[in-house]
């Protein structure tokens, strides 16, 4: 391997080590203050730099590892090593360094060289990395691991057979009623006699959380998460305003297209087993071998972009793809990146089904902004804020649309584009239920698992109207949020998704008009990485404000026209 950074390391990182290498940058500190010139400083930070993503690089590729099997003993104890052990003198040292440059007459000097963005960066990353938390964050860490470990080894039992949470899911799309409705039990129930084991881990977390932020000085942790997605441009203020926008003009028009449905399935109302499957957009079960996925997926970017085509078929000969689900594999995909080797991952865990491609598409237009930002220097800046992240995630789903008979039929394809229009409505209602939920959690840090519970389903109904969870349905509505990894693991990591969305949809619609500047503001997108700020970013790339309530009634318009849906299109006109 030619490692970028630190290509001479021990063949086991120890915490020693790290804490070595934090030691030798320390003690340069007095001396690059005192000199007249900035160079002392500069120096520091490129070595410091390269210690950052060493670390960071360790940490990932450790943590990938045992995403692909959480059974190993072995995997599981290199990933505890470095949570536990090197990951608080990782951020000790980096709290030290962090506070030392933001204090230094020098800073404008690093700030011209890397970017005044980067400056911007570090101090609001200042209280996430606080010494006086370090403890609690490895308390934190460990409790996400019990949770997702648990969830890993689930399995249930659907009409007979034996599948992993993932593959119960999938079987929502089945075309048959009472296997949608045996899947849905099945994984709902799953959670329901898990929730003694994971309810207690979500209330140490929440206490642990909100310790955290009390410790900062704060009534709770809602200022120290928002923190800790490194958020500069908005707080809960825009957030709440954006939540409004969207009861306002997403919220009525999913209203009709769960009437819809419920009519062309002939079920009058929508049932919870039933939301996952439209007669008039789902497509068959088992329409994406996934054995086929990667050959289909290559064809595509071949034809999409030249340009970033090479990256995915770098990845596949790298063996930097981990696509099919799995026993003992981490729930959900992801994205990840290995910085000291310049090199970017995927793991996905897909079944077959239609939902996988999307997945694919997804998590490659993570893959395409990790390459196209590995020629930044500053490692805090080679990715943007996960809120800016998701544009480049959602607009390759939508951007590969044209290309999409790869995958389908012609006929399809052009379903598959409508659900993905639908699914955008569907997404934004849900993300504002996760995203209202949290700032509930956190808001009422000691509310008992029985309260929180009540407040999910109070919450999904404001945004929800139109799915039926009369009867026996009702006993399971709640247990949602137990599968909703991005609660336990990210906390306030979810509105990040309806901002992205509402971009996503505009680099849709430019796609239609323009798809050469479409393409151009996309690799433009992935080029910047995180070198400016998320406002900045939609700004610059020619988009309007996710923010602006006017922007989402006029895309809640082109979607109702686009799924048939004129009534509603026209009253939001």
């Amino acid at each position: 391997m030619n490692y970028k950074h630190y290509s001479e390391r021990p063949d086991h990182l120890k915490a020693e080590y790290a804490a070595a290498e934090y030691a030798a940058l320390k003690s340069r500190i007095e001396a690059a203050e005192n000199a007249e010139s900035p160079d002392l400083w500069l120096a520091l930070y490129a070595d410091w730099n390269a210690l950052k993503s060493y670390l960071g690089g360790e940490g990932s590729r450790r943590s990938h590892e045992q995403s692909k099997d959480m059974n190993d003993p072995a995997r599981d104890e290199a990933d505890r090593e470095f949570r536990e052990e090197i990951r608080p003198v990782f951020d000790n040292g980096e709290a030290t360094l962090v506070a030392a440059l933001l204090a230094s007459r020098h800073r404008e000097a690093i700030g011209q060289v890397y970017g005044q963005h980067l400056l911007n960066v570090l101090e609001i990353a200042k209280e996430p990395l606080a010494p006086v938390n370090s403890d609690l964050r490895v308390k934190e860490g460990d409790l996400v691991n019990r949770y997702e470990k648990i969830v890993a080894s689930g399995e249930v039992e659907v009409e007979g057979q034996t599948v992993t949470l993932p593959v119960a899911r999938s079987m929502l799309k089945s075309a048959n009623a009472e296997t949608r409705r045996a899947a849905f039990y099945a994984y709902r129930n799953w959670f329901v006699e898990h929730r003694d084991e994971i309810a207690p881990i979500f209330d140490e977390m929440v206490k642990l959380r909100d310790q955290m932020g009390r410790n900062l000085g704060h009534a709770n942790f809602i200022p120290l998460g928002y923190a800790g997605m490194g958020r500069t441009d908005y707080g809960p203020e825009q957030v709440a305003s954006f939540r409004e926008s969207i009861r306002r003009y997403v919220v009525p028009l999913q209203k009709k297209l769960y009437e819809a449905q419920g009519e062309a399935l002939g079920t009058g109302s929508l049932k919870p087993w039933d939301v996952e499957f439209d007669p008039q957009t789902t497509l068959p079960e088992g329409v994406a071998p996934v054995e086929e996925q990667l050959d289909r997926a290559q064809r595509l970017f071949d034809k999409l972009s030249p340009k970033l085509a090479p990256h995915f078929t770098r990845m596949r000969e790298e063996g930097l793809i981990d696509l099919e689900n799995r026993k003992g594999k981490r729930a959900g995909a992801y994205c990840t990146s290995f910085s000291d080797e310049g090199r970017v991952a995927i793991l996905c865990n897909s079944t077959g089904e239609e939902g996988d491609v999307g997945t694919l598409m997804h998590e490659m237009g993570h893959a395409f902004q990790g390459w196209e930002s590995q020629a930044i220097d500053a490692v805090d800046l080679q990715w943007p804020t996960s809120d800016a992240c998701e544009i480049h995630s959602m607009g390759m789903e939508y951007l590969s649309m044209r290309h999409m008979t790869e995958f389908f039929s012609p006929e399809d394809a052009e379903k598959f584009q409508r659900n993905r229009w639908k699914a955008a409505v569907e997404i934004i209602t849900y993300i504002a239920i996760v995203d209202e939920f949290q700032h509930w959690v956190y808001e009422n840090a000691t509310a008992t698992p029985d309260e929180r519970d009540a407040a999910w389903n109070r919450i999904w109904d404001v945004y929800k109207d139109g799915i039926d969870y009369s009867g026996e349905s009702s006993a399971v509505k709640a247990a949602r949020w137990y599968a909703q990894g991005h609660i336990f693991a990210n906390p306030f990591y979810y509105i990040d998704y309806a901002v992205a969305e509402i971009c996503a949809m505009q680099l849709a619609l430019l796609d239609v008009q323009d798809h050469d500047h479409a393409m151009e503001t996309y690799h433009e997108l992935c080029r910047i990485g995180g070198t400016k700020s998320i406002l900045t970013i939609i700004r610059d790339a020619g988009l309007r404000s996710p923010f602006d309530p006017e922007l989402v009634r006029d895309l809640m318009g082109h979607a109702a026209g686009l799924l048939g849906v004129e009534a509603t299109a026209s009253a939001m006109n």
